[in-house]
């Protein structure tokens, strides 16, 4: 799933055009990049059968201008909000926008960001 959601952005998110693995970046890496964390699998409330991963992702910017960060987030929520992504054994998913983080300076990474969720339906699947 990381590698399906990692070439789709990079072949398609023209604001952010490096994206790297969580908890790598320095304050000396060159801004702008986004970040791609996978987080929990949640089972559904109304399916037994099924459940959800988080998706979060996290763009960072330098300096403390945030329209253009408030640019790619907006760029991100509309390429990923209801895109069916195939993972390399062929498997396909669908990401759906749950929700969006406040403003956020990150000063260990010297940075300006925003957490952006998304969930990824999983019916017997274990990607």
């Amino acid at each position: 799933m990381r590698a399906a959601l990692y070439q789709y952005l990079t072949q398609h998110c023209q604001s952010i055009t490096t994206w790297r693995q969580p908890y790598t970046p320095t304050k000396e890496t060159p801004k702008p990049y986004g970040v791609i964390v996978l987080g929990e699998v949640i089972r559904s409330p109304s399916n037994r059968e099924g459940s959800f991963r988080d998706v979060y992702i996290w763009p960072y910017f330098g300096g403390s201008s945030y329209p253009p960060l408030d640019a790619a987030v907006k760029e991100i929520r509309g390429l990923l909000d209801g895109a069916t992504l195939t993972t390399s054994d062929g498997m396909r998913f669908t990401v759906e926008f749950v929700a969006e983080g406040r403003d956020f300076r990150d000063d260990d990474l010297e940075a300006i960001t925003r957490r952006i969720d998304f969930r990824v339906p999983l019916v017997g699947v274990g990607l």
